[in-house]
């Protein structure tokens, strides 16, 4: 049976939901957890996308995430290959990891994305032991909403959420969300819950009024750009094997990705037919030069500034 269409936008927010295959334990003990947190952080460099919630349970895990310009489907494919890759090592198993592709939901307003991460933050009740303490949670974004913990990973976004309760007021914004949050559902919207954010549905949309980035810079433009910045030869940065346009050939990847609204293949063609294996590792390298040295620290600005 041919799978549907699926709806989306590049400037939607999604309900996001990943499950293992045949029941498997996506998630085995925190270190597998944690190694899921750290490439999500790693794909959030890469594309941009913003995290407004996230739970990770033991056989699935929910996200609200703000695609913010980038192809839902192309960053969560992404994620998904990359953590099936360190499972399958560490557990010594060949095969699928998650069951079948992702599934996603576009939430439609203000009111949905609050109800979405109640859900989410509310989902480790179901877990032995958590029931009564289920915002303290440490696998879900809800303890990091109430300051009850540090974003240890650096990958939330509270502020879109909060906003929704007080501009100004951030104290006032997370009691009003905490209080949101401890009213019980009625049995009749705990059904209609389940059936909204559960893994069958799939519609809606929502753009709200977030600010969104334009995915139509030409990758020569990135290139004038790094090469200007870094003082390399531009013509030098697209060849093969010039060692020492390493960095400018990785963070030229990254941008052309983030922001020219290229898949890996279209990276390698453009490069000069160069492998998927070697963008990729040319990208990690750019995501830890753009995130991790100071050097590097305002150039994703820098361009931004320069293309608007």
């Amino acid at each position: 049976m041919p799978r549907p269409i699926r709806s989306k936008t590049n400037f939607s927010i999604y309900h996001v939901m990943i499950r293992s295959v045949d029941g498997i334990l996506l998630f085995r003990d925190d270190y597998d957890k944690e190694q899921f947190l750290l490439r999500l952080k790693r794909y959030k460099k890469k594309y941009g996308f913003k995290l407004y919630a996230y739970c990770l349970m033991d056989n699935h895990a929910h996200m609200v995430i703000d695609s913010a310009g980038a192809d839902i489907s192309r960053l969560m494919h992404g994620l998904n290959l990359s953590y099936a890759k360190y499972y399958n090592i560490k557990y010594e198993r060949r095969g699928h990891v998650f069951s079948d592709r992702f599934r996603s939901e576009i939430i439609d307003n203000d009111k949905y994305i609050l109800q979405a991460s109640k859900y989410i933050h509310k989902n480790p009740r179901k877990l032995k032991g958590w029931g009564k303490k289920v915002f303290l949670y440490p696998y879900s974004s809800a303890p990091i909403y109430l300051g009850e913990v540090k974003d240890k990973f650096q990958i939330l976004d509270t502020d879109f959420i909060l906003k929704l309760y007080s501009e100004k007021n951030k104290k006032k914004a997370i009691k009003e969300y905490l209080d949101f949050m401890l009213v019980p559902n009625s049995e009749d919207e705990e059904k209609q819950i389940e059936l909204k954010y559960g893994f069958e549905n799939q519609k809606c949309e929502y753009k709200s009024e977030k600010v969104v980035i334009a995915k139509d810079i030409e990758p020569d433009n990135v290139i004038d750009f790094v090469a200007n910045y870094i003082n390399q030869d531009r013509t030098k940065i697209k060849m093969k094997y010039v060692r020492e346009t390493t960095e400018a050939k990785a963070i030229s990847m990254v941008l052309i990705i983030r922001f020219c609204d290229y898949k890996t293949k279209d990276v390698c063609g453009y490069f000069g037919n160069i492998t998927q294996s070697r963008v990729s590792g040319l990208c990690s390298l750019g995501v830890d030069l753009l995130f991790g040295d100071d050097k590097y620290k305002s150039i994703i600005d820098d361009f931004l500034d320069k293309c608007s």
